[in-house]
């Protein structure tokens, strides 16, 4: 017999099989190795392999998110329109999943390029690396909200996926970091990199598109609507949503800040070399993937927003502990690092993404209308926007602050300004955007205490198993 999870409103919804649940939750292995290897290590390949500026890097990122920001908006209105055998969104995750795969390996493993050809080269491919991504991770992240109508189910369905986003992250981060350095450092290492990961991010997201085949959906009598500007005006309505956008905006600025600088701190300020990235990797994942049990347990005591705000707090504390590391940092000094912003993470992945998908819930209740891609483009938008322009920024401030880029890997002595630089974006500019997310989402009202009641009910959702 299918065990039943109590919703807020006393109702009870079915448990979602642990076959779906892993079968979607595989999936953002390749969304968590698309995103934070190609923004931890291209900003690094271009300055350290290609010999471009960091600047140079910055804005083919930054141009690349903006054209993604289109990308992400036609892609969700059309997969909320979409009608398939395979339903709205599994079709795109298919496809998504091939494009995404060899975008990877252009990135990582360009042909013999002539100086002047190389940003251009870069760009294309960060253009076809961008469709692949919102190809598969705009339908993919408008998923969950369709497949129960339980809040906690919810819940438990992303801390699955979150154990697999600590997997994909450590493949991403201290994995990539260990195949550059296996390669040799330099362009060799990058190229075993690139189609190692390749192939490991159109495995996982081909698995996901077969793992999800049987995944029950919420039918709701209701039609898409178009965008308009009475729909725009009804989604700046929806105030649960707006909340989450505005910390979406400091958290992204947050992790552009961290991501364009970790890889480049560790080598010129710690002077770690690539074994900083894999031990403060590894112990970072190991820690999110075993906190899961944790956080839905505070989610329960406290509710969904103090979860958040905990997650968030604990993560600028440990960016705060940087300060006081030099380069006689130990393994020890590593790994409690990497296990408290690893136990910050999950909380704050976990209870972000839950969170969005209780508001596109509460969107569906109160308006009726079937437009989860839609806000899952939004979002993807925000946060893709956002990150670019942090990026772009952390770019500009390094070449500002004479950061030198050399060739080859090679690494060599940074003046004072770049390191100051490194270690203010690295340290304080996270704790900075830290206490902005919190200010937004304080006001955050939707998933409180279980037993403190929760969202209107479920109106005419009805859930309905995959034909």
């Amino acid at each position: 017999m299918t065990k039943a999870t109590l919703n807020p409103d006393g109702t009870a919804d079915p448990r979602l099989p642990m076959s779906v649940c892993l079968g979607f939750g595989v999936g953002t292995v390749g969304v968590s190795v698309m995103l934070n290897a190609v923004t931890t290590y291209f900003p690094a390949f271009m300055s350290t392999v290609m010999g471009k500026d960091a600047a140079i890097a910055g804005y083919l990122l930054m141009l690349s998110k903006l054209y993604d920001a289109v990308a992400d908006v036609v892609i969700g209105s059309m997969s909320d329109r979409t009608r398939s055998k395979w339903g709205r969104r599994r079709p795109y995750l298919l496809v998504g999943a091939f494009i995404s795969a060899v975008s990877y390996l252009m990135i990582f493993s360009p042909p013999t390029l002539s100086d002047d050809a190389v940003p251009i080269y870069m760009f294309v491919a960060l253009v076809i690396y961008s469709t692949g991504y919102s190809l598969f991770n705009v339908p993919y992240m408008a998923m969950p909200s369709e497949m129960t109508g339980s809040m906690y189910e919810r819940s438990r369905l992303l801390s699955i996926r979150t154990v697999f986003v600590s997997i994909g992250q450590t493949l991403s981060m201290a994995g990539t970091a260990a195949l550059i350095q296996w390669g040799g450092g330099g362009a060799a290492g990058y190229q075993i990199m690139g189609l190692t990961l390749a192939l490991i991010i159109g495995g996982a997201m081909l698995l996901s598109f077969f793992g999800t085949a049987k995944a029950p959906h919420l039918e709701v009598e209701s039609k898409h609507t178009p965008m308009s500007r009475e729909m725009f005006r009804q989604m700046w309505a929806n105030k649960p949503f707006m909340l989450l956008v505005a910390a979406k905006v400091f958290q992204f600025l947050s992790f552009a800040s961290v991501a364009t600088t970790s890889l480049l701190y560790m080598l010129n300020v710690l002077n770690s070399g690539y074994g900083g990235p894999v031990k403060l990797g590894l112990a970072s994942n190991i820690a999110t993937a075993l906190s899961m049990p944790m956080w839905l347990w505070v989610e329960r005591q406290v509710g969904k927003r103090n979860a958040y705000v905990a997650a968030i707090a604990l993560m600028a504390l440990t960016s705060l502990s940087w300060l006081f590391a030099d380069r006689s940092i130990d393994l020890w000094g590593f790994i409690w690092r990497g296990v408290l912003s690893g136990i910050g993470a999950g909380g704050m992945i976990l209870m972000s993404i839950s969170m969005l998908s209780d508001t596109m819930a509460y969107d569906r209740t109160v308006t009726g209308m079937r437009r989860e891609g839609m806000l899952s483009s939004i979002i993807a938008v925000v946060e893709k926007t956002t990150y670019a322009l942090g990026v772009a920024v952390v770019g500009v401030y390094l070449s500002w602050a004479h950061y030198m880029p050399t060739t080859g890997g090679q690494i060599i002595e940074q003046p004072a300004s770049a390191v100051t630089a490194l270690t203010f974006c690295f340290t304080i500019l996270p704790v900075l955007c830290a206490v902005c997310n919190i200010a937004c989402i304080s006001f955050y009202k939707i998933g409180g205490r279980y037993d403190k009641g929760g969202p209107p009910p479920a109106g005419k959702a009805q859930l309905k198993p995959a034909t």
